[in-house]
């Protein structure tokens, strides 16, 4: 797998000066926006489930418009840092994705998305990779408050095919603008999100037995952004998650739902690229 993390890595490393080929062009690429993290993970934590501890999960988006609209596909990767699993063994994870934003016509401020991703998990058994669409909406709440206060409230419904899994996650952010009372460049964001999974399939690609579980999360996490230059941004970040399922099998849960709670706490550190 260290050939896959070094490909990341170079992948982003390689993203300011493929923009700026692309910028150069006059040709159909000179539209396209490139954007990457570098970024570390104290813990990996998935729908309010540990995967693993710590982790390096590098990850690359290119933008594109089209008919009005963002279509978006990335490249994304977690690779843990020694030996670290949680419930069941999860190790390196590769995601790849696409994705398409679109003003709802008919109504102001709210901008609808649909999806799909696969989530590859090289080496595990049963469960080597999943297939999930999704679809959802924001609403940009500026207009409605004098004060200018933007809440940026996201509804989102996930299906796994291969899992047989219906997510639907509920959030709200506000970034603080801290340039003026502290320092040029800096910002805080909160986030809040409320979720709720439920699995009917355990297993993955193989088959894997019927599944009965479902549960509900929360998630708290306060980003802290200070912008370099146009490009690059510095960030640290605090995360607290919480569920309702305790820690059982990981994303999967137990079958039929455990009893108990469980929660995380974790750091993330990395780096920025919009070109």
């Amino acid at each position: 797998m260290n050939k896959i993390l070094l490909t990341a890595a170079l992948a982003l490393a390689l993203v300011p000066s493929a923009h700026a080929q692309a910028a150069a062009s006059s040709g159909p690429l000179g539209n396209l926006t490139v954007s990457g993290i570098m970024d570390y993970e104290s813990q990996y934590v998935f729908r309010g489930k540990k995967v693993t501890n710590s982790a390096f999960q590098p990850s690359v988006n290119l933008a594109y418009p089209v008919s009005d609209g963002t279509l978006n596909a990335y490249l994304w990767t977690s690779q843990p840092i020694g030996n670290n699993t949680a419930g069941p063994t999860f190790t390196n994870e590769i995601d790849i994705g696409t994705f398409y934003d679109h003003a709802i016509p008919g109504v102001d401020n709210l901008t609808g998305e649909v999806g799909f991703q696969m989530y590859w998990y090289p080496d595990v058994v049963g469960l080597s990779r999943s297939y999930e669409f999704h679809i959802g909406a924001m609403y940009d709440t500026t207009s409605l408050s004098d004060s200018k206060i933007n809440l940026n409230p996201t509804v989102m419904l996930y299906h796994d095919v291969i899992l047989d899994s219906n997510t639907i996650t509920g959030a709200i952010h506000y970034t603080f603008d801290l340039s003026d009372s502290v320092t040029k460049g800096l910002s805080i964001t909160p986030t809040g999100t409320l979720g709720y999974t439920s699995i009917g399939r355990f297993g993955g690609d193989t088959g894997g037995p019927q599944w009965n579980n479902g549960f509900t999360y929360w998630q708290l996490d306060v980003e802290m952004d200070y912008v370099l230059n146009t490009s690059t941004t510095l960030y640290l970040g605090a995360h607290y998650v919480g569920n309702n399922d305790g820690s059982t099998n990981g994303f999967g849960g137990g079958n039929p739902q455990a009893p108990g709670t469980d929660s995380s706490l974790w750091l993330s550190l990395g780096v920025k690229f919009n070109m």
